[in-house]
């Protein structure tokens, strides 16, 4: 078999597994397995959150239950509970470029006000020391459809429908993960969030989270190319 021919074959190779999705989930919440971080805007300055690892009562057993203490000294107060999985990466340029991004939970409202939507929760990307949180849709668990567990799902996720949060709590909508075979490696997780509209003070916010689940469907034609420039490179080396 000459180079051409198995530049071919191999590049085939490539498109054929670059069509096969990349799984990443959680139902036990082992605290080595997760990172987390809490940040506030300026109106909620002083808020904290609480991630905690309940063995059982989960759905089933093991689960990470939120715990957000809201402080609004202004309308508007806002906080975020920043989770990161440390098994769940993503390499755009070798596993190829991400075509969408398919994100489901289970959620559990611990507070019994009905229509309470106590926290709202999504898929969160680590990227180039940037974290992108998912703002379309906001998933929200409201009392009494939550009040159980039940499944909060977003499928076909792009780019634009995560937006960066900053260090101080601004979303910036314009400031999206690259899901390009150039973007740099993905980290996966959640967020959790609350914020207090035209309340102003102190408000408690108690939710869990349970079978994390992220499915990423890379692109076969980015993934199939990056195969071929790679044995096209090697047959110019020889």
């Amino acid at each position: 078999m000459n180079i051409q021919t198995l530049t071919l074959v191999i590049a085939a190779g490539y498109a054929s597994s670059a069509q096969a999705n990349v799984t990443f989930t959680d139902g036990v919440f082992a605290p080595a397995s997760w990172t987390s971080n809490t940040i506030a805007d300026a109106n909620g300055f002083g808020s904290t959150s609480l991630e905690t690892q309940f063995l059982t009562g989960g759905n089933s057993n093991e689960y990470m239950r939120i715990e957000i203490n809201l402080v609004a000294i202004a309308a508007g107060g806002g906080v975020f509970s920043l989770n990161r999985n440390t098994n769940a990466f993503y390499d755009p340029s070798i596993q190829g470029a991400v075509t969408h991004i398919d994100y489901s939970e289970d959620s559990r409202n611990f507070q019994p006000v009905s229509g309470s939507n106590v926290q709202g929760t999504g898929l969160l990307i680590e990227q180039g020391g940037k974290t992108y949180i998912q703002r379309s849709p906001v998933l929200v668990m409201p009392n009494p459809g939550f009040s159980d567990w039940a499944q909060n799902s977003a499928p076909g996720l792009v780019a634009s429908d995560l937006w960066e949060v900053t260090a101080t709590g601004t979303l910036i909508a314009s400031s999206n993960p690259d899901f390009s075979a150039s973007g740099a490696v993905m980290q996966f997780g959640f967020w959790r969030g609350a914020s207090s509209g035209n309340f102003v003070g102190t408000d408690f916010r108690d939710a869990g989270i349970d079978n994390w689940r992220v499915v990423v469907a890379p692109s076969p034609a980015s993934a199939s190319l990056l195969g071929i420039g790679l044995l096209l490179s090697a047959r110019r080396r020889r």
